[in-house]
């Protein structure tokens, strides 16, 4: 009886969305894109979106609504204040990438530029190590 009240109450966990951004800690890396007044989000080709899946990149675009490439619960106060903390200083589009261990690793301001994120991204030792492992 224990071990079917184990495995309904973790198969119940494992349905739940992220409430916040620690919650893909080591799960995931995280780009935060602020478009500003002028700023856009492209479409991504699919060999963008199959480098974004292989980088185990979840990212949320702050525009009037959040979008993402994931499926997520974010409450409206906990997105204002992911828009004060990372995207208040931009005056125009802005970009954070977080790694995996949840620390910024770029900040930069312009439109997104996917080649650089991936070469970055592509550099970090934990990357490295999944690239090793796969061979």
């Amino acid at each position: 009886m224990r071990f079917l009240l184990c495995f309904f109450l973790m198969a119940m966990m494992m349905g739940e969305k992220p409430q916040k951004i620690e919650d893909l800690r080591w799960k995931n890396r995280i780009v935060l894109y602020f478009p500003g007044k002028s700023g856009t989000f492209p479409k991504l080709s699919h060999e963008l979106e199959e480098g974004v899946r292989e980088r185990k990149i979840v990212y949320f675009v702050f525009d009037e609504i959040l979008n993402s490439n994931s499926q997520v619960d974010f409450s409206n106060a906990y997105i204002s204040e992911i828009r004060k903390k990372f995207g208040a200083s931009c005056e125009e589009a802005c970009w954070v990438l977080i790694g995996l261990d949840g620390g910024v690793k770029l900040r930069k301001e312009g439109e997104l530029d996917w080649g650089y994120i991936f070469k970055t991204i592509d550099s970090m030792p934990m990357r490295r190590s999944e690239i090793g492992s796969k061979t």
